[in-house]
């Protein structure tokens, strides 16, 4: 019997600016883990990736997908953030083009960026900012992006979106988690991965990791 093609999952990290969504990457592997810090800062943490990029255009930014997805020593992969990404795509669109022709190259490379991400044969965290958006009436935080295309529907494009957040025990000591599904939200998680019945997991992608591989094994 042929054996049956692997599912590879793309997890989506969301909150505002301070929830620990880049901060949940300290745990992976510092060998096999590749990270594209596409906000190109400092990280929260030691540095201790063998593989760590800060790509400074789009065309790097591909360039770095491909080249992590088709490296055989690199396990998963992290882009931090898709939100600067958005950012780095309409300043360069803008120094290119006038008008329309802006966000027709920007819908034009978000759909490149999405159409690879689907393509890349590990797992993926991708990080992200949102925005509170009417959808069917109702308010709801979805990624935030920019022009109209893409607004509310970045979501579909994973199979997991989690949303960052944190509170203070009574000594004060910050807690952060993911929320798995939340009211107003538009998060999403296949129920057996962590557990039917679970609504919060700990802040840390090597959990999420080891609970996808645990899963599709």
């Amino acid at each position: 019997m042929e054996k049956a093609t692997r599912d590879y999952y793309k997890v989506l990290l969301t909150s505002q600016t301070g929830k620990g969504k880049t901060f949940s990457m300290k745990n992976m592997d510092p060998d096999t883990f590749g990270l594209i810090n596409v906000e190109n800062k400092p990280l929260p943490f030691k540095n201790k990736f063998k593989y760590h990029k800060r790509p400074e255009t789009v065309k790097e930014v591909f360039d770095t997908m491909i080249e992590y997805g088709n490296n055989p020593e690199i396990e998963a992969m992290g882009i931090d953030s898709f939100s600067a990404f958005t950012d780095l795509v309409v300043t360069e669109a803008r120094e290119k083009f006038t008008g329309w022709d802006v966000w027709t190259d920007y819908n034009a490379k978000i759909y490149l960026f999405l159409k690879l991400l689907k393509k890349l044969k590990k797992e993926v965290f991708v990080t992200a900012h949102y925005e509170i958006l009417g959808i069917e009436g109702a308010p709801e935080k979805r990624v935030k992006v920019k022009g109209k295309e893409f607004e509310g529907v970045i979501e579909k494009e994973f199979t997991i979106v989690l949303f960052g957040d944190s509170k203070t025990d009574g000594n004060n000591s910050p807690e952060y988690f993911f929320n798995l599904r939340q009211d107003g939200t538009s998060s999403k998680c296949p129920p057996d991965i962590f557990g039917t019945g679970i609504s919060k997991i700990p802040n840390d992608c090597k959990y999420i990791y080891d609970s996808i591989i645990k899963f599709v094994s």
